[in-house]
C-alpha cells in the first residue's frame, strides 16, 4: 500500500510586479490558526521592506480573513481568496486552501 498523502494543504502567496514568494503547508492534521498566522508572518519576513509596504493592507486583510475563518470553524478546501493592492494591476496577497481543512482553533488539533 502506498504512502498516505498529507490531505490538509495550501499556501499563502505574495505576488505581482516581479515578486513571487509563498509559504505552504501539507500535513496530516488541519492547519491551526496559530500555525497559519506563523506562516503568514514567515511570508512577510521573506519580503523586502518596499514589497511589504505596498501589500501591508492586504496582509492585514488576509490575517483578518484567517482569524474570522477560525472563529467560524475553519475552511474546507478548495477555497482561494485574493487581496489585490488598490491601484495595481497584479500586486496581491493570496490564500489558497487546496486540500482538507485549515484555520481551525488550536485545540481542535489535539
Amino acid at each position: 500500500m502506498g504512502k498516505k498523502s498529507k490531505i490538509h494543504r495550501g499556501r499563502f502567496q505574495a505576488q505581482g510586479n516581479g515578486l513571487e514568494e509563498s509559504e505552504s503547508w501539507a500535513q496530516d492534521k488541519p492547519l491551526s490558526i496559530s500555525s497559519a498566522l506563523s506562516l503568514l508572518r514567515g511570508l512577510i519576513a521573506k519580503l523586502n521592506p518596499s514589497d511589504y509596504t505596498r501589500r501591508k493592507k492586504e496582509f492585514e486583510k488576509a490575517e483578518e480573513f484567517v482569524e474570522n475563518a477560525s472563529e467560524n470553524g475553519g475552511i474546507f478546501a478548495v477555497k482561494k481568496k485574493t487581496f489585490k493592492v488598490k491601484g495595481s494591476k497584479d500586486e496581491r496577497v493570496d490564500i489558497e486552501v487546496l486540500g482538507g481543512k485549515a484555520f481551525v482553533k488550536n485545540n481542535e488539533n489535539e
